[in-house]
Formats: structure tokens, C-alpha cells, sequence
């Protein structure tokens, strides 16, 4: 039995978008990139990424996927001073300043991001 992926969305029509909001459950955030690559808005102020049971995996695909969208996040603090909030969402808070830096290596690096837990 096949289990349909989440979603791939096309932004790229959406020319007044303000804010992303992603919801994530798991280690892959491919589809997180894929839709962040169409965004043409000029109007974009915020994205945050909320993660929902994610055990940070290190090495392969997934850490893969990571280092893609530090790229991709910086990139959009460059073009729009966008500093991301990436945050994990439930009943138990789980400290992300452990993982960030091997996840996300330049945006902790340079300070681009806030981490920090969602209320949910």
C-alpha cells in the first residue's frame, strides 16, 4: 500500500502573500522546499516552520533536505529580511538549539532564526 506524500502547493500565483506557516510531522521536509521555491511574492514578512513529533535525523536524505532549506532560508533573508521561526508544537517542549546547527548550519550560524516553541 502506497501512503499519498503531503501536499506539493504552487505559491507562485499567490503575488500578496504575507505569511507561511508549515506544519511538519517526521524527518523529511522535501515538500517544505518544493513549495518555498515557488513563492513570488513581494509581500512575504513571515515563515515559520512548526514541527510536530520530529526526531532530528542526522546523515543522509533527510539531513540532505535540511541543508537545502538553510540554503533557501537564507536566501529569502537575503532578498527579504525574512528571519524564520522554526519551533516544535505540542504538549512537550524539546530544545531546538541542539540540533540547529547541524540542521541548519547557516542561519544559526548568522543568527537568522528564532527558535523557540509554538503554542499549540
Amino acid at each position: 500500500m502506497v501512503t499519498p506524500g503531503p501536499l506539493l502547493l504552487d505559491l507562485s500565483m499567490a503575488t500578496k502573500l504575507k505569511g507561511l506557516s508549515f506544519l511538519q510531522k517526521g524527518s523529511s521536509i522535501r515538500w517544505i522546499n518544493t513549495t518555498l521555491q515557488t513563492v513570488k511574492s513581494k509581500s512575504l514578512q513571515h515563515i515559520g516552520i512548526y514541527l510536530l513529533d520530529f526526531f532530528p535525523t542526522v546523515g543522509g536524505a533527510a539531513q540532505r533536505e535540511w541543508l537545502d532549506l538553510d540554503h533557501l532560508l537564507v536566501r529569502f533573508w537575503a532578498s527579504y529580511s525574512i528571519r524564520p521561526q522554526v519551533a516544535y508544537v505540542g504538549r512537550e517542549w524539546k530544545d531546538l538549539t541542539d540540533h540547529a546547527p547541524s540542521l541548519l548550519p547557516k542561519l544559526t550560524s548568522r543568527r537568522l532564526i528564532d527558535l523557540g516553541e509554538a503554542s499549540g
